[in-house]
């Protein structure tokens, strides 16, 4: 032991007593912060300067009429993107717009071509088109820019979306509302016209009796024949407006069935919302049981999301009734009522969970242990509902989709039996009317008129029958009734939430302020291995003087571990104090970094110490992996399948992870993981080195000296 502190208590003093090494190891000191400080500050916040990245904008768009209405998306995706700072929006001409693409005064350029408003608002009509967006980009420029770019085309083809769905729907529901308002309007005319035709049947009993009487028989022909003709001009007229407005709902009908099937996919999504929520739930909710047996500080943060999860799911589960209720009423048999139960008890057991929640926090704000399977409610609660949504999943076309469809299918229905039931009673008229415009004539001519009324009356009272009873069939039809709730609305509301069917409330669980501090572990880790290759380039591993291997070792790797403890400190305190990271925890990113920097010591330096030269390359070949394995900058299961083999096996993944945790919040079980497994490698790279390093240090040797004997080496 007192040669092994020897060692390294000579070359404290050797560093302190000679100019030039103190200069040296204060560089390897300074060196590693620097790289770390400078790549963090570089990418401190740069997806919130995505302002400055100019994207061209060309709106050729010219508009078109649609109902009466001058409708141009085109000027409104503009408003919009004027106001949108997401990205540099510059609104050129399309030559300018190219050639700037061209010379990369532009990332990139979007066009709105000039029939764009007209494809998209032929929805309405027989002949749908699809819009489309003319998108160019320069890839050449940078390699991030265009996936930025990218996002913002995305953007604005979900604007664009948003926009169409709610211009389109407003001119279908204002269109459907006015129909619904003028078939309730004729409904009442339709039944005056019942009521006077019930009174000229009770005529026909009076003026039958009194026939035979010649002078009096003819004068109630003449009334009655005066009575029917008056009418008949008001018969014809709202038989004629009765059934054109069933034939213009029946157009309507066909020609909005693109937006009407829009509502299925809607619903569907609305459900597999709520499941996704309901898993996340229940992982959620086995975090935090897992949190409070272990007794860890995060339980209450994990309970806030967990509570915040479930308001989610009970916002989007009553949209979704609500809107349901509204389809369920248009017809008697209530198709949906089953579909909109299973809902209401998704909504009744997220009550039970939120309040079973509640008591669990309150709980944990006052400082109490909650009893184990306190969160067994919540579970069970995620469960169900994921349970209930499944269920509604895969019997979708059954429970949903079916009820809806026929909900519109029967306006189909209803709309051709009024129209074929009009067209008939219609038909009768002008033979109805014939006969009364003869009547009416011969009914001063004695005998002959009345006979001819005896003949023909009873013909007319059959025809004013049978219009009788055809107006009373358009009359009772409780489906005639459904069919004006079913075209009638609330505008404003049904557009808006077709427009925007879901929201989403987002609950950031460990929330990060910039991209810099979301980055610091990663750059803060990789400076430090840095810094060791630095300083295992510059110092030797071997000490003159009559030592063991081991001892050689250990005084020797003293030095090293104090130098990186050094530079650990100046680079975590840095990040701190001079570049102003977020950290929730300083203490613990301090003293993190330095435990990171005394693993890499032991890797890095026992490489370096058995393997001499090729330990350096080994060290480089470790650098380049972990940098691509580590996860350290993108999701690990985006990478090749190799880095994501080797990934659970290389330091920098833990150590990243460790530093994650002072950075964004404290989750102890994967603290305690990451430090764990860190220790494993001290002691591997122990095992590895204190026994090797005496054989292996002799096979080097004479390897060595066949280097050196080439001229071509260091030494």
């Amino acid at each position: 032991m007192r040669n092994i502190l020897g060692i390294f208590k000579k070359d404290v003093k050797d560093i302190f007593t000679n100019y030039a090494m103190l200069i040296v190891v204060g560089a390897l000191c300074i060196l590693p912060s620097l790289y770390a400080w400078f790549n963090i500050k570089a990418s401190w916040d740069p997806y919130g300067s995505t302002s400055n990245i100019s994207v061209a904008v060309v709106n050729n768009d010219k508009g078109t009429t649609v109902k009466d209405k001058h409708i141009n998306i085109g000027d409104e995706l503009e408003k919009n993107l004027r106001e949108n700072s997401d990205l540099g929006w510059k609104f050129v001409s399309k030559k300018k717009a190219l050639d700037g693409v061209k010379d990369g005064s532009y990332y990139a350029s979007i066009e709105i071509p000039s029939d764009f408003s007209k494809d998209l608002t032929s929805l309405i009509t027989s002949d749908v088109k699809k819009g489309k967006l003319i998108y160019t980009v320069n890839e050449k420029i940078n390699a991030i820019a265009p996936k930025i770019t990218d996002k913002g085309a995305s953007t604005i083809q979900l604007q664009i979306n948003q926009t169409v769905v709610e211009t389109v729907s407003q001119i279908l529901f204002e269109a459907s509302n006015e129909l619904g308002i003028e078939l309730e309007g004729q409904i009442p005319k339709l039944t005056d016209i019942e009521n006077s035709l019930v009174e000229i049947q009770s005529k026909f009993g009076d003026v039958n009796k009194t026939l035979d009487l010649a002078s009096d028989g003819a004068n109630k022909v003449q009334d009655l024949v005066k009575d029917i003709k008056k009418d008949i001009p008001l018969i014809k007229e709202t038989l004629n407006k009765s059934k054109s407005l069933s034939s213009d709902v029946k157009e309507f009908l066909k020609n909005s069935q693109s937006s009407i099937n829009s509502i299925t996919p809607i619903i569907k999504n609305d459900i597999s919302v709520i499941n996704d929520i309901a898993n996340s739930v229940v992982n959620t909710a086995n975090t935090l049981n897992n949190s409070i047996s272990n007794g860890t500080d995060d339980a209450l943060t994990l309970a806030d999301s967990l509570s915040t999860k479930l308001n989610n799911l009970s916002n989007v589960n009553k949209s979704l009734i609500e809107f349901l209720n509204k389809l369920n009423s248009l017809t008697p048999n209530h198709p949906l009522t089953n579909t909109i139960n299973k809902l209401k008890d998704i909504d009744s057991s997220v009550t039970q969970g939120v309040n079973s929640l509640n008591s669990l926090k309150g709980q944990l704000q006052s400082g109490q242990t909650p009893a184990s399977g306190a969160l067994d409610k919540v579970l069970k609660v995620g469960n169900d509902i994921k349970g209930i949504t499944s269920n509604l999943s895969n019997n979708f076309d059954s429970a949903i989709s079916a009820p809806i469809n026929n909900i519109f299918e029967k306006g189909y229905s209803v709309s051709d039996n009024v129209i074929k039931t009009l067209e008939d009673a219609e038909s009768k008229l002008p033979k109805a009317e014939s006969i009364l415009d003869t009547a009416f004539s011969l009914s001063d001519k004695g005998i002959e008129g009345i006979n001819y009324a005896k003949e023909k009356l009873p013909k007319v009272e059959n025809i004013v029958d049978e219009l009788t009873d055809a107006i009373k069939k358009v009359n009772n039809q409780e489906d005639l009734n459904d069919l004006v709730k079913l075209l009638k609305n609330d505008i404003v509301k049904e557009k808006n939430f077709l427009k925007e069917p879901v929201t989403v409330n987002q609950n950031k669980l460990y929330p990060i302020e910039n991209y810099g501090s979301a980055m610091t572990p990663f750059y803060t880790v990789l400076s430090l291995w840095v810094g060791l290759l630095l300083l295992s380039s510059l110092l030797s591993a071997e000490v003159h003087g009559d030592y063991k291997p081991y001892q050689v070792y250990l005084g020797r790797g003293l030095t090293f571990t104090t130098i990186a403890v050094i530079q650990a400190l100046i680079v975590s305190l840095g990040d701190i104090y001079i570049l102003g990271v977020q950290s929730v925890n300083p203490v613990l990113l301090v003293l993190g970094s330095v435990f990171t920097s005394i693993v890499f010591t032991f890797i890095v330096y026992s490489l370096l110490s058995v393997f001499g030269n090729m330990g350096k390359a080994m060290g480089i070949i470790l650098l380049v992996i972990q940098v691509a394995g580590s996860g350290g900058t993108f999701p690990i299961e985006v990478t090749p399948k190799f880095f994501q083999m080797v990934n659970p096996y290389l330091p920098f993944t833990y150590a990243i992870s460790m530093l994650r945790e002072s950075i964004g919040g404290i989750y102890y079980p994967v603290l305690y993981k990451d430090i764990s497994i860190l220790c494993i490698y001290i002691i591997v790279s122990l095992l590895i080195a204190l026994p090797l390093k005496k054989p292996i240090n002799k096979i080097y040797k004479v390897f060595n000296g066949k280097f050196s004997e080439s001229g071509l080496s260091e030494h």
